[in-house]
Formats: C-alpha cells, sequence, structure tokens
C-alpha cells in the first residue's frame, strides 16, 4: 500500500501498525478525513479487493477519530 522508497502515501503524516487480539490494529493518520477516504476509496480498497499475497483474508474494520494537536508556547 505504501510507496516501495518507505515513504507515507500522499496526505498521510504517520502509519503504525502491531498484532491486536483479533488480528492487527492499524493506525493511518491524514492531513484530513478528505485524504484518508481518497487514499482508502483510490488505493486501500482497489488492492484488497485484487488480493495481497499472505494478505488479510476479510476488509478491515475501519474506525475514524480526529487528531488534534495542540501546541504550547
Amino acid at each position: 500500500m505504501h510507496p516501495s522508497d518507505g515513504s507515507l502515501p500522499e496526505g498521510q503524516v504517520f502509519h503504525v501498525a502491531g498484532p491486536s487480539a483479533d488480528g492487527w490494529t492499524i493506525v493511518a493518520i491524514h492531513v484530513s478525513k478528505e485524504s484518508w477516504e481518497q487514499f482508502r476509496d483510490g488505493t486501500l480498497m482497489p488492492r484488497m479487493q485484487a488480493g495481497i499475497d499472505g494478505g488479510f483474508a476479510a476488509p478491515p474494520k475501519e474506525t475514524t477519530f480526529e487528531v488534534h494537536n495542540q501546541v504550547s508556547a
């Protein structure tokens, strides 16, 4: 899903993943909801529907939330 050079997709500023009780938890932070939706609909879901060797057996369960960054002076 990510560029082969190790960078993040356009609009994504953070990505982390690890095993969880039900499989994997993946957190991807995007600059906007629109950026996430573009990545999800234009890259993630088409790749998953095409099949990924060693990939997930079922579509991911999506949970979204707003992230606020407050910098103190």
